[in-house]
């Protein structure tokens, strides 16, 4: 082994182990706050969040569960942050908020990751992320998402969804039995789009994606723009529902649901 390489490896070494050690330094509070909501059907279901992933997905019970937990590097980063969680008839709202001083110099050491539990045919409606990825599972109600700087990844939809993400993949699949839908808008600037969908819908499709490939398993035709990217205009079955992707820098791709 040369003497490269060997000192390649222990610099890698002491890099990873700093790290660990940084990681293990930089949890150093973590706190778990849980609310439950009692809600009939079609219910919404509104959150914001800016530092921290979000689970959202369904369960068979008559009410919705929020679990925060929060972790920051000092108890002045923790004591910037505040969760408000109310409820208004049917609609649970969740907000994250920083003091302003604190959202300046401590947004880096205190954030704060949410999973959320709620009937399938909620409606998620202004759910709003600044720095983390969204998960969202079996819902059959309307999504309204948008995303900062993180993925967004939907599987088990139904229902109408407008869904971007500005640095990060859009992927969404929606179930077999899903062809009653309306309206689907998926976009992004920097990343990619994949679109899953049952084989028998009826759907008018627009496509476009300004540096990036387009792939249907539909047999639809993609044209070249006359600059730059590509653009697809078709008809999946006899047309009718609604279905817009746009990304700037990223491929677009539309497959079937398996």
């Amino acid at each position: 082994m040369s003497k490269v390489i060997k000192n390649s490896l222990l610099s890698l070494v002491m890099f990873t182990s700093f790290n660990l050690l940084s990681l293990q330094v930089s949890a150093q509070i973590n706190e778990e706050i849980a609310q439950s909501f009692s809600v009939t059907s079609q219910s919404d279901f509104s959150l914001n969040n800016i530092n921290g992933t979000v689970t959202i997905k369904s369960w068979s019970q008559r009410n919705i569960k929020v679990l925060a937990n929060v972790s920051a590097n000092t108890q002045e980063s923790r004591d910037d942050v505040t969760i408000n969680m109310t409820q208004d008839g049917q609609k649970v709202t969740v907000s994250t908020n920083y003091k302003e001083n604190g959202y300046r110099q401590n947004i880096q050491s205190a954030k704060v990751d949410y999973q959320v539990w709620l009937p399938a045919d909620s409606n998620l409606l202004d759910i709003e992320l600044i720095n983390g990825s969204l998960i969202i599972r079996d819902i059959s109600g309307e999504v309204e998402a948008e995303v900062v700087n993180g993925s967004v990844k939907a599987s088990g939809l139904s229902g109408d969804s407008r869904i971007s993400s500005v640095n990060g993949s859009v992927d969404v699949v929606y179930t077999q039995e899903a062809t009653s839908f309306n309206n689907i808008e998926l976009e992004t600037v920097n990343g990619s789009i994949k679109l899953y969908l049952p084989e028998n819908i009826n759907a008018d499709i627009t496509v476009d994606t300004m540096h990036g490939s387009i792939k249907t398993a539909y047999g639809l035709e993609t044209k070249k723009n006359f600059f730059s990217g590509h653009n697809l205009r078709g008809k999946i079955g006899n047309g009718g529902s609604k279905i817009n992707l746009e990304s700037v820098n990223g491929s677009i791709k539309v497959l079937t649901s398996e």
